[in-house]
């Protein structure tokens, strides 16, 4: 009787085959390993879009870019907006924790200077007057609505005379805050 094993030991294989065991390397950083991309990111096709028709640009930006209105006077509307953000808060549509405070550090509040930012701003108000120029600053510089003139359609049409008369107004308000303010930027 003869054992398997004698009876292969004229086959080729007369030894097994040993496969050395290899721990495979780990990388030296643990987490999730690095991807890499082409370029960068610019978003969706439809983001990238409204980037390049101005209507992701705040309205201010924009009126500035298209030399509508100058510097001090874009200053001016956002220096606006501040004041009022501060006086009724930042005008947006979300709800918050006031107990929440989101890690950040909240400093005392001073009343005499937030005394001083009320009155800059009633003073700023009651510059401009109740009519037109109140509203248009109003809903341009704080609310950020864009008029009509401001979006782009195909087939450039002359402004009407609706539209001339709300750029008139823009500029005639930011030049009277200009001129209360005093700050050359």
């Amino acid at each position: 009787m003869t054992h398997y094993y004698e009876s292969h030991r004229g086959s080729e294989n007369k030894s097994a085959t040993i496969l050395p065991f290899e721990r495979p390397r780990l990388p030296a950083k643990r987490g999730r390993p690095k991807s890499f991309h082409k370029g960068s990111d610019t978003g969706t096709p439809e983001l990238v879009m409204k980037r390049l028709l101005g209507e992701t640009t705040e309205t201010l930006d924009l009126l500035q870019e298209r030399g509508i209105i100058s510097k001090q006077q874009h200053w001016c509307g956002i220096h606006l907006r501040w004041l009022y953000s501060l006086r009724f808060g930042a005008p947006s549509v979300r709800t918050l924790n006031p107990t929440e405070t989101g890690g950040i550090e909240i400093t005392r509040d001073d009343p005499q200077w937030r005394e001083a930012r009320e009155a800059e701003y009633q003073e700023a108000i009651r510059s401009l007057g109740n009519g037109s120029r109140t509203r248009v600053l109003i809903s341009l510089c704080i609310h950020n609505e864009r008029p009509r003139f401001l979006t782009k359609r195909p087939g450039k049409k002359l402004p009407t005379s609706e539209q001339i008369d709300t750029i008139v107004r823009l500029r005639e308000g930011l030049d009277i805050l200009n001129a209360l303010w005093g700050r050359e930027r």
